[in-house]
């Protein structure tokens, strides 16, 4: 029980460097990875809901990592979060470097898909099906489709006749 409980100084702090180098490397990862990976989460959001759960359940089904180490994990992980977001909104740089920044993937009914592991990731067939499930059967329709930064399309433009 003591060992569940209790923890030394030094233990903590490696437990708050590696949470630390944990959120960060997750953070890249999965900005890497694409906005595909976290579908309507943000990063940040995503990184912090699986790490919650994984301290949770390891914290609470085993003495290794104690509670005290549990616990400043979680705690760390939640300043992080704070942290990284009162950053992001006060500069432009930063939004710039770790958000997803909308795409224009239809401009007057021109299909242009960015490529790259940086960009939306979407595929033609994507595209199509999911203007289809907002109503959009005809491109040339349409003005403008912009993937955001969570996933979503939104569509300018007047939906298809076919819907009438």
């Amino acid at each position: 029980m003591d060992e569940w409980l209790g923890a030394s100084w030094r233990t903590v702090g490696y437990v708050v460097v590696g949470t630390v180098a944990t959120y960060l490397s997750t953070i890249i990862a999965i900005r890497l990875a694409g906005r595909r990976t976290v579908a309507q989460l943000s990063s940040f959001d995503i990184v912090v809901t699986v790490a919650i759960g994984s301290l949770v359940a390891s914290t609470a089904a085993s003495n290794d990592p104690s509670y005290v180490q549990g616990m400043t994990a979680l705690v760390t992980l939640l300043l992080l979060q704070v942290g990284i977001a009162a950053l992001r909104q006060r500069s432009a740089t930063l939004r710039r470097i770790l958000d997803f920044q909308p795409e224009t993937v239809v401009d007057h009914g021109r299909v242009d898909l960015p490529a790259g592991p940086l960009t939306s990731q979407i595929t033609s067939e994507e595209l199509r099906s999911k203007l289809r499930q907002k109503g959009v059967f005809d491109l040339d329709s349409v003005t403008l489709v912009v993937v955001e930064p969570t996933g979503h399309l939104s569509v300018s433009g007047r939906p298809s006749e076919e819907l009438g």
